[in-house]
């Protein structure tokens, strides 16, 4: 049994239970007339609202899509500049690579003419230095030759005995000018 049954059965009246009929009246009219202001005031502004909210979501969402697509057009943008920046500095670290084998070449090659520049004016010393020794070599010998030759003749005219002294002297001296020459002239060359 449920609760109007039981109420209904205490009173001893069987409708006891239910609400009067000007109750029922009462309320079906409020209950009209609160679906009518609602109907005619308030659900146009909720319906307004709510359309409101989805063109703003529907707004936002679109914005939301073009800016993601404008980050993505930026994003590929900064990648092909990025392969742009590493394309250019492969590039310049190549060309500085090139420069330098180029610099560290052409300083090679300076410092080996410069080498043969300097053997050059190294051997141009030593064969004048060589000149300048025979010659000196030579006028020695010259003047020691005609010393002895100065003597010889002097000696052959004083007597015999003394011309084959004088003889011997004179190859003597020429072994030893000759010894002191090759000396010199062995000095000079090393």
């Amino acid at each position: 049994m449920n609760v109007i049954e039981v109420v209904a059965q205490e009173a001893g009246e069987p409708g006891a239970a239910l609400p009067h009929l000007a109750e029922i009246i009462v309320g079906l009219v409020a209950f009209s007339v609160l679906v009518f202001i609602v109907g005619r005031y308030a659900w146009p502004m909720l319906v307004r609202s709510h359309d409101q909210d989805v063109t703003r979501l529907r707004d936002g969402m679109a914005r939301a899509q073009s800016e993601h697509d404008d980050a993505q057009g930026q994003l590929e943008r900064s990648r092909a500049r990025l392969a742009e920046v590493d394309n250019e500095a492969a590039r310049i670290r190549d060309d500085a690579r090139a420069d330098a084998e180029r610099i560290k070449s052409d300083l090679a090659d300076n410092a080996s003419e410069e080498a043969e520049r300097i053997k050059g004016q190294g051997r141009q010393s030593v064969d004048a230095s060589r000149a300048r020794t025979v010659s000196e070599l030579r006028s020695e010998v010259g003047a020691g030759s005609v010393e002895l030759a100065r003597r010889i003749v002097a000696a052959s005219l004083s007597d015999d005995t003394a011309k084959g002294r004088s003889v011997d002297s004179f190859l003597d001296n020429l072994d030893s000018m000759a010894g002191r020459s090759n000396g010199s002239a062995n000095g000079v060359n090393s």
